[in-house]
């Protein structure tokens, strides 16, 4: 019967040690509680612990743990070839689990290339081995170049190819993975160090560029950001960094430096020296194992990557049986010594991940001879912690004891109060035996594929907001894209409505005057002076849902920007000093004011931040949207002045409340002016003859408050029973009603539709009435006529007369005599060169032209909100407010503008909804030649005398009670 020292325990009689062996390499969930392993020896006869380490071997194949196997007849003979060995063997698919990558040792791979090259320095100038690898014979063939002419002769020039080559080594990232089956995995964990890191933090700084700016900003951020992350992977792959990876060769104790850098520290090793240390050897040697031992300790740093916190056994290094000339024993010495020289200087931060098991026989000698001590003393002594013996010390030397306890303290900390466990595995006492621990799993936040799943999640994210951003915005300043596609919002001039839209939106015909109104604004805020500003509300785009989107259908809102510029430009040129100054914002309301309460909104939610808002200007357009917003505005205590909208309950509060308190109309009401219509067809003055039937053509949609509103007043100032009404709803009920009204053709048409349709109403009429039409409308047309001017008097199928808001053909001596004109009308031309494109000003190209008629009222609108806000500032001396500007404006008692270009300005009482008393009302035609010729002039236009017209009786009599 076997004795028990030459008993070989089966699996399951070993549990107790497997046990042990899965603590031992089960690395803790948290950082803090890692701690230094310490040696297990395995004690038994070569049989018995070789048996043990194939089952321990084993147990780490089947869980793909990474583990290397030394034999006790391994080949290698020196701790170089352990090393080479273990690195290979940690290396290998068997040693790291289904897609994480293995472990790299780059460190130690240049050590031991560095190793080689001194190695084939120190052999001279043998030739080649036969049989040996490519890697050998280069480098031979480097050795060579290093060492003879014309290299070997310059310091400098043996770094420049010292360096050439390790670059190139460098290209290859995966060199020191000898199994071509681990490179994909080890790549991709590579890769996922940059790739998805980067690839997320571009795209979230794209999402929040694309929120903060705009999408051209957030692409040129994509760009580049994406050109710095594959930088970084090339960079990475291909040796860009050359030795600048190396660094921590420079840091180590072990091989002295005779010049400095990396280069100058690997010629130290390569070049032997004249007279070399005894221990020369010894110390490359524990270079060698400090850099494996570093490299380890870098493949278990938990930082950013993922591979580090998914490994969650240590790596086992196996010696199957140590004898005394094993090169295991050295290696274990070699280990320990680098161990304690970390903790003793503080070098490195954490600790080394590696298991050591060795399998020794506790009889064997630690030398050829049987009398030499034993080898398991010689191992005991090289992994002992040293501490003081406890001898008392001398009162000089007391004042070192702290000092040397505190080291102790944290030695022991760090190694452990033993740094050996020692196994009889040849003992069993019998007896049950507990199962083995379960291992810990890989945690699923630490899966591979998560790195890549969260990146496509965060680009996903950041690509749904991008394009979230460019679907539903077009500017991140408020700036919202709508459902037909139109950018509506708030801008001080510096986003250009129509700027994406390659000519087919607004060809881009009101980026110049927004130009110059950012540029006005950005002025005002440079100046460091007090300012107010105020808001333009209207229609800066035209509907998308148009065939070419209609260009010519801006030529109002293009005058109406004009026209605020100018009063804008004029006030601030005045001011001096600490002189107010004016600042305007533009809010698109879209197409036929469709989006007007949405806008409404935010200049509500920017009034109650920004409190230099005193007014909004515009609300050209008498819709239903449009007293929507106004009503929406007034509950914000906002003054609002409206330019072309002369629907006569514009502002009108629901019930009994009568007209909101805060709007004022510069437009005469549609009552007002289709009583004067009436008249001048009544009595002669269109078309030369008086009127005794009229067709009236307006539009029918129940949105459309002004053309119903205006219709229904002619009828009611035309002879009774003689204007016949014809509503449309579209282009097609419009050419039908005309055809219709030509079969009995009327002495006059009077449009009261939209210039949107004004078109189509002229290209039917032309074909279709027998006569010559007469055709009247109001300022709506007016937009039309400012860009089809010269086709209208060129073509001369047709009579036009119209009652625009304001004219310039108005201030000429007929009317106000020797009365200087309105100086707007000076500066209207030189701006509107300045403001429109190359071709405009005096020879404006057809479909082009700026409405004068719009940019008339909204200077008007602009220059008294402006004229009254300074009044208040000097009078208060103070920055006005939005309720102080509306104090100032609801005055009947005096003009708040006598030299408006529309005609003087002074606003009636609320109980008629602020109209300015005795409006002018202007009767205009056009001529062959294309130029307006004004007819008739009612109302006051000037504060002197004016001359005299055919008005309607009474005409005049608030503005003459009012002046007086």
């Amino acid at each position: 019967m076997a004795s028990d020292g030459d008993r070989i325990l089966s699996e399951d009689r070993l549990r107790g040690v497997l046990d042990l062996f899965e603590r031992l390499r089960e690395r803790p969930k948290w950082r803090l509680r890692e701690r230094l392993r310490p040696l297990l020896l395995l004690l038994g006869p070569g049989r018995a612990t070789a048996h043990a380490a194939e089952m321990l071997k084993s147990r780490c194949e089947d869980e793909r743990a990474p583990v290397s196997h030394i034999a006790a007849d391994t080949p290698a003979t020196d701790v170089a070839g352990v090393l080479r060995e273990a690195k290979r063997e940690l290396s290998q698919p068997s040693s790291r689990a289904r897609g994480e990558p293995g472990l790299r040792f780059p460190l130690l791979e240049m050590a031991l290339w560095l190793r080689d090259l001194r190695e084939i320095r120190l052999a001279g100038d043998r030739p080649v081995p036969r049989g040996a690898s490519s890697a050998e014979r280069e480098n031979h063939q480097l050795v060579r170049r290093l060492t003879h002419p014309p290299v070997g002769d310059n310091e400098n020039a043996r770094r420049r190819e010292l360096n050439r080559v390790i670059r190139r080594r460098g290209r290859d990232v995966l060199r020191d993975l000898e199994e071509v089956r681990s490179r994909p995995a080890t790549f991709l964990s590579f890769l996922e160090q940059i790739a998805p890191i980067g690839i997320a933090v571009v795209a979230l700084i794209s999402a929040g560029t694309a929120a903060a700016l705009d999408l051209a900003s957030a692409v040129l951020a994509a760009v580049i950001g994406v050109a710095f992350v594959t930088v970084q992977i090339v960079a990475r792959t291909r040796g860009w960094y050359g030795v600048r990876r190396f660094g921590w060769f420079l840091r180590q104790p072990y091989v002295d430096r005779d010049s400095t850098g990396f280069l100058g520290f690997a010629l130290g090793v390569f070049d032997p020296r004249p007279v070399e240390p005894d221990d020369h050897g010894e110390q490359l040697d524990l270079l060698l194992v400090a850099a494996f031992l570093e490299d380890l300790r870098r493949n278990y740093r938990r930082d950013y990557r993922r591979a580090a916190w998914a490994r969650v056994r240590y790596p086992v290094l196996i010696f199957e049986h140590l004898a005394a000339r094993h090169p295991g024993v050295a290696f274990v010495e070699l280990m320990e010594r680098v161990r304690a020289d970390c903790q003793a200087s503080d070098r490195v931060s954490g600790f080394d991940p590696l298991i050591v098991v060795a399998g020794v026989d506790p009889n064997a000698p630690a030398g050829d001879e049987p009398s030499a001590p034993l080898l398991l003393d010689r191992l005991a002594q090289a992994v002992r912690v040293d501490v003081s013996s406890g001898e008392p010390q001398s009162v000089i030397a007391a004042r070192g004891l702290w000092d040397r306890y505190t080291r102790e303290q944290r030695r022991v900390g760090a190694l452990g109060s033993r740094r050996e466990l020692r196994v009889d595995i040849t003992r069993d006492p019998g007896g049950d035996l507990p199962p083995v621990r379960p291992v810990r799993r890989r945690p699923r936040l630490a899966h591979p594929a998560l790195p890549w799943i969260a990146m496509v999640a965060v680009a996903a994210a950041s690509i749904t907001v991008i394009s979230v951003q460019v679907v539903k915005y077009c500017s991140p300043f408020g700036i919202r894209r709508m459902a037909n596609g139109e950018c509506v919002g708030i801008t001080d001039g510096s986003f250009r409505f129509g700027e994406d839209s390659g000519g087919k939106n607004n060809d881009n015909r009101l980026n110049a005057v927004l130009d110059r109104i950012e540029a006005l604004n950005d002025h005002v805020k440079e100046s460091g002076k007090p300012y107010a500003t105020v808001v333009y509300l209207g229609p800066v785009t035209a509907d998308p849902s148009i065939e070419n989107r209609r260009i010519d259908l801006l030529a109002g809102v293009q005058g109406e920007l004009i026209g605020l510029a100018i009063a804008q430009k004029r006030f601030n040129d005045a001011a001096e000093g600490k002189d107010l100054r004016l600042r305007v914002l533009i809010a698109n309301a879209g197409a036929k004011f469709q989006y007007a309460v949405h806008v409404a909104r935010q200049i509500r939610r920017l009034a109650l931040k920004d409190r230099s808002i005193v007014a909004v200007v515009g609300f050209e357009q008498s819709r239903r949207q449009t007293q929507d917003a106004i009503r929406l505005l007034a509950k914000s205590a906002l003054p609002l002045v409206g330019t072309a909208n002369s629907y006569d309950g514009t502002a009108l509060l629901d019930g009994d409340a009568g007209f909101s308190p805060y709007y004022f109309r510069l437009a005469s009401p549609n009552e007002r002016t289709a009583e004067h219509a009436a008249y001048w067809a009544r009595h002669g003055d269109v078309g030369g003859k008086k009127v005794d039937d009229a067709v009236v053509i307006y539009d029918g949609d129940p949105d459309d408050l002004y053309s119903r509103n205006l219709a229904a007043d002619f009828e009611k100032a035309f002879r009774p029973g003689k204007a016949l009404m014809r509503p449309y709803k579209n282009a097609g009920e419009l050419n039908k009603a005309v055809r219709e009204a030509c079969q009995d053709q009327p002495d006059m048409f009077y449009y009261a539709g939209r210039s949107d349709e004004f078109r189509s109403f002229v290209n039917v009429l032309e074909l279709s009435c027998p006569k010559r039409p007469l055709v009247m409308a109001d300022d709506e047309i007016a937009k039309y006529v400012s860009d089809n001017a010269d086709e209208i008097g060129r073509k001369n199928t047709f009579d036009l007369y119209f009652t625009p808001l304001a004219a310039r053909e108005a201030w000429t001596w007929r009317w106000i005599g020797d009365q200087a004109p309105q100086t707007f009308y000076s500066d209207y031309d030189p701006a509107v060169h300045a403001m429109t494109d190359k071709d405009t000003g005096s020879g404006v190209a057809p479909g082009r032209r700026p409405s004068i008629t719009r940019a008339a009222v909204a200077y008007d609108a602009v220059t008294l909100v402006a004229t009254v806000a300074s009044k208040v500032y000097w009078q208060e001396q103070a920055l006005p407010s939005a309720g102080s500007v509306f104090a100032a404006l609801n005055d009947p008692d005096h003009d708040v503008l006598r030299n408006g270009a529309s005609g003087v300005l002074r606003f009636s009482s609320r109980g008629t909804g602020h109209q300015v008393l005795d409006k002018p009302v202007l009767l205009a035609t056009i001529k062959p030649d294309g130029t307006t010729e004004v007819k008739q002039v009612c109302g006051r236009l000037i504060a002197g005398t004016q001359g005299k017209a055919s008005c309607p009786p009474g005409d005049g009599e608030d503005g003459r009670a009012a002046a007086q």
